[in-house]
């Protein structure tokens, strides 16, 4: 149920493969991708592409059960995580069509003893009500009650008395427990379970039926094991009750089934053009996060994308519609940890769908060291990061503020690709052909970052040591997004950081209050009062600026 706005926001480590782009059809390209993606005894992804309501690609790679053996089929049912809130979204809007629910309605009219009654239904719908979102509630994720099976009564008791996190309307805040309102107002307009709304008044109509929030005990025939972590590391998904991410993230369903929701929810055989208009259309302090109704709004490559990525326990979703070209990309991983993102992957399909390949996939070109070395240096990003580019063993290594080391190729016309990542690199130079600064180009398209080369030397950064009694005020739970903890923690003298689902990350001091990690390419600062703990971190990591403020242990948990 974490947030994925814009960007995969995971503090944590990827492994991805490059891949040169094959010659043949579409589909031919799209299973040579995932191949390369994804290891075939390892878990993996089912994917769906269709263009004008043709598939054009459906497949699978990687394993459903490491335990049994049994290989990825693209017909398997995976959870879907917050990708269930844009069905949330249209089901409640569906009802605002039937006249039964408006959007300016008070949450009171339908949910009289919830404490913070004056939240509009729209407020619910994106993100902007300032009821604390569930998942944030610190140890509640970690502790046993997130296995307990709760009626939607029980479940919003779980958050209904937690103090607001600010006015009505006042911002945008990625909130699980508002769509957890949005399943409770359903429920109390119809009488009937949310997820069964759905299917009746939605799915089934459209010839969708593989898709349902299925309880822990029912039998699914297709249902895939989900996991976490990599490598060694790898171990099946902590458990947690299917009862508790409901209408924000509760929903299980086939790849082609996600498919088939895209076409008709964007096709106009789900909702009529003026509400649908409204899902796909930012307002009021949402317009910052991009946010519609269950559905990020977004640009790609110069055409408007409809988007909403998923994280669970074990699950990793992303479902992608470009209106313009009528594309659907659906990317389904059976791990929390995958070496190609949902996001990412689901963009390098589109690419190759459109004809409009990354960089990725282009063949490498050899350059003499010379030229090699005509790139060396430190380019300055912003006043207060910088990247470095060094020749090690015939290969250019680039880094941002002595972060993680990528290795970057050169292609064709002057550019530069990166072998685990959609971003490339374009090199600007001055009439004499010296190297006076690159551009980095993020895979979401748009304004590349340009960097300004300041030294032909290449800088780097210097560790210090910070006392144990200095380290100690920054041990704490720092919530960068609902239901994803980043703890600090002081080991043998050393600061180390560990974000949900993921493990720790020792960090370098480079002054009392930034510390930074080669391993992980991000940089860490901590707000600090006079006296007593930090109040506050901020995370800097792949250009993004992501703050996080301290909170409070949960007194339920263990």
């Amino acid at each position: 149920m974490n947030r994925a706005v814009g960007l995969v926001l995971a503090f944590g480590l990827l492994t991805v493969s490059s891949f040169v782009q094959a010659e043949g059809s579409f589909a031919e390209q799209a299973r040579a991708v995932l191949e390369s993606a994804y290891a075939a005894d390892q878990p993996g992804a089912a994917v769906v592409v269709s263009r004008d309501g043709e598939v054009l690609f459906e497949g699978a790679v990687g394993m459903a059960d490491l335990e049994l053996g049994v290989s990825l089929q693209p017909d398997h049912v995976f959870r879907l995580a917050s990708v269930t809130k844009q069905y949330a979204a249209a089901t409640l809007l569906s009802l605002v069509e039937s006249g039964e629910v408006a959007l300016d309605d008070p949450l009171s009219k339908y949910l009289p003893d919830f404490p913070v009654g004056e939240v509009t239904i729209t407020q619910l719908l994106n993100h902007t009500s300032g009821i604390k979102s569930y998942t944030g509630i610190e140890g509640y994720m970690g502790s046993e009650r997130i296995r307990a099976d709760l009626s939607t009564e029980a479940l919003v008791a779980v958050f209904a008395d937690e103090p607001v996190d600010f006015a009505p309307g006042e911002r945008f805040a990625y909130n699980n427990s508002g769509y957890v309102l949005v399943g409770a107002v359903i429920e109390a307009v119809t009488g009937q379970p949310w997820n069964e709304v759905l299917r009746e008044r939605l799915l089934l109509p459209n010839g969708i039926d593989r898709t349902d929030a299925y309880g822990d005990s029912e039998l699914v025939p297709g249902r895939v094991e989900g996991y976490t972590g990599t490598g060694d590391s790898l171990s099946p998904a902590p458990m947690l009750s299917m009862t508790q991410p409901h209408a924000a993230g509760a929903l299980l369903a086939t790849a082609a089934d996600v498919d088939r929701w895209q076409r008709a929810l964007h096709g106009g055989r789900v909702l009529n053009a003026e509400l649908h208009s409204r899902m796909i259309t930012p307002e009021g302090a949402a317009v910052e996060a991009n946010y519609g109704f269950g559905i990020v709004v977004q640009e790609w490559q110069g055409q408007p994308a409809l988007t909403h990525g998923g994280g669970i326990f074990g699950f990793s979703t992303q479902a992608l519609y470009l209106p313009e070209t009528r594309l659907s990309v659906v990317v389904l991983n059976n791990t929390d940890s995958p070496d190609w993102s949902a996001q990412d992957m689901s963009l390098r399909l589109a690419a190759l769908a459109l004809d409009r390949a990354y960089p990725l996939e282009e063949e490498a070109v050899e350059w003499s060291s010379e030229q090699l070395a005509a790139l060396q240096g430190t380019y300055r990003i912003n006043e207060t990061e910088v990247r470095t580019l060094v020749v090690e063993e015939a290969a250019l290594i680039s880094q941002r503020n002595g972060g993680r080391p990528f290795t970057v190729q050169p292609i064709a016309d002057d550019r530069l690709r990166f072998d685990r990542s959609l971003s490339w690199f374009s090199i600007e130079r001055d009439e004499a052909g010296r190297v006076v600064a690159v551009a980095l180009h993020s895979g979401w398209g748009g304004e590349p970052e340009r960097a300004e080369k300041i030294s032909d030397e290449v800088q780097t950064r210097q560790a210090i040591e910070v006392p144990v009694a200095q380290l100690e005020r920054l041990i704490g739970d720092y919530e960068l997004m609902p239901g994803f903890i980043m703890s600090a923690r002081v080991n043998e003298g050393q600061l180390e950081i560990q974000a949900t689902g993921q493990p720790a990350i020792r960090m370098d001091a480079e002054s009392p209050t930034r510390f930074f990690s080669t391993q992980v390419g991000a940089d860490i600062t901590f707000e600090l009062p006079e006296t007593g703990p930090a109040s506050s971190l901020t995370l800097f990591q792949g250009g993004q600026e992501m703050q996080a403020p301290r909170v409070e242990a949960d007194p339920g948990s263990e």
